[in-house]
Order: C-alpha cells, then structure tokens, then sequence
C-alpha cells in the first residue's frame, strides 16, 4: 500500500498532466501520467488518460496496452471494455475486439444501441457468427423502441437473415430498407434474389424491373430476369434479358452459357455452339 505521501505525490503529478494536456503541451503531460504511475502503481484515472492520448495519436498498440492495464485496475468498469474494443479494432484484431464489446454488455446490458451496432458489425464478418450477430442486432432493436438506425443497419440485419435462411425474416428488413430510401437499387435486388429462393417468382420479378427501371443499366438484373423468363419457358424474352446483361458486361461469361441454353431448347443449334464457344474464352 503507497503511503499518503505517495498518494499525494500521485495525485498531484496527476493532476499537473490534466493540467499539460489541456494546454496542448501533450509530451510533458504524458511524464507526468507515468510519474503519477509510478508513485501509485492501482491508480487507474492517469493509466485511462495515457490511453486517451495514445489513442489521440492513433498509437494503437499503446493505447491497447494502456487500457488493458486500466481494465486490471477496474475491471468492473464497463467504459474501459468499450474503449479497449475501439482500438482494437483499430489493430484489425477482431476477435478481441469482440470479446471486449461483449464483457462490456455482460457489465453493462443498458448500454446505448449504436454499441450493441459495432458489436454486430464485428460479428457479421465472421461467417461462424452471424446467428450471434443477428441477436445482437435485434437486441438493440428491443432495447432501444426509440431508436431510429439508418438504412444500413436495417440492410445488414437482413443480409445475416439472408445467409441464415431465415428468409421471410429478412424480408420485412429489406422492405424497411426500402421504405426509408426507395430509389435503393441494392435493397431491391437483394429482396427479389430471395423471392426467387422461395419460388416467388412473380413478387421477384417486380424487384428486378425495379432495379431496372431506377439503374437501368445494371447487368445482374438483366441476369436474374433472363433466368426467370428461362425458367418459365419464355424463352424470347430470356433471350432478351441476356443479351441486355452481356451488352452492359460483355466479361459475364457464365451468362453465354445460359443464353447458349436457351438458343439449344429453341433448336438454333448454332447459335448455341457460338455462346458456348464464348464461356472458354479469356
């Protein structure tokens, strides 16, 4: 235990680096942090502002080792947890990252939406994670009945519904997306593609001649309605809708093969060997 002699010593080298930082004179304040350390190794408020500055700076490896040294400190401190996550992230260093966000909620499980946010953001870029993720999310939905995220976040939520197949899930999300920005095409696209999954072919129609009819020159859509016209056995219009994708995106080969498909089904047997010749080529 420091004597009161330290302590003082402690708390007034502490308070002399408040007193650089705040005058710009950060290098002088940082010696008076480690000074105050020094005297009161436990002390965690000069160990916390060493990590700020470190941050400041973008030295994220000080920094990290600083408020990790600050969680030792005070590790029922739920801030140091958030602060720790953010840089972090910084370092690319995901996993920990994680980890931190979520002693932060096991601390603190009233924590504002944007973070449970940044966790589920983390989460969803690894594939092991997304039902976790997709919790995590609708957690901050719950928690937050006030809260008005952007459409991005709505656009996310449904993409991991999406890829956990939880589909009629993802769709009113995606339709949230849209209601908030009707003019964006990726949210149109998405939804139709899982229309088309479910067999919704009609419903996934709509979508892709809206995407067409707000970007029309989006190859992929051409694409996917070619392939519902195919699979309907409309084949002129197929035929069309490929040759539409490959005049935007001559370079989509794998469509060759579907427009050489249909040219086979309707017995233009040449054209059909000229399309298929156009797959193998660089």
């Amino acid at each position: 235990m420091p004597t009161q002699e330290l302590i003082a010593k402690a708390q007034a080298s502490y308070e002399k680096g408040n007193q650089l930082k705040d005058s710009g004179n950060i290098q002088e304040s940082i010696l008076s942090y480690q000074k105050a350390i020094q005297f009161r190794p436990e002390y965690p408020q000069p160990v916390n502002s060493l990590a700020e500055i470190y941050e400041a700076q973008e030295n994220w490896a000080e920094a990290a080792k600083y408020y990790q040294r600050a969680i030792g400190l005070k590790p029922r401190n739920h801030a140091f947890y958030l602060k720790l996550a953010n840089v972090l992230v910084k370092q690319n260093k995901i996993y920990g990252a994680i980890a931190a966000y979520q002693e932060a909620m096991e601390l603190n499980p009233n924590l504002p939406a944007k973070v449970y946010k940044e966790l589920g953001n983390l989460l969803i870029r690894q594939p092991n994670n997304v039902k976790e993720a997709i919790a995590i999310y609708q957690t901050a939905l719950a928690n937050n009945p006030n809260w008005q995220p952007g459409v991005g976040y709505f656009l996310k939520l449904a993409d991991a519904l999406n890829q956990d197949k939880r589909l009629e899930e993802s769709i009113v999300y995606y339709r949230k997306v849209i209601e908030l920005k009707p003019e964006y095409t990726r949210a149109y696209s998405s939804l139709g593609n899982v229309f088309f999954k479910m067999g919704r072919v009609d419903e996934a129609t709509g979508c892709y001649q809206k995407v067409i009819e707000l970007k029309p020159n989006t190859p992929t859509a051409h694409k996917k309605l070619g392939d519902i016209f195919k699979q309907k056995g409309q084949l002129d219009i197929a035929t069309q809708y490929y040759q539409k994708a490959l005049e935007l995106k001559p370079e989509m080969n794998h469509v060759y093969s579907l427009l050489g498909d249909v040219f086979s089904q309707q017995g233009q047997d040449e054209k059909a060997q000229w399309c298929y010749a156009k797959v193998s080529q660089p």
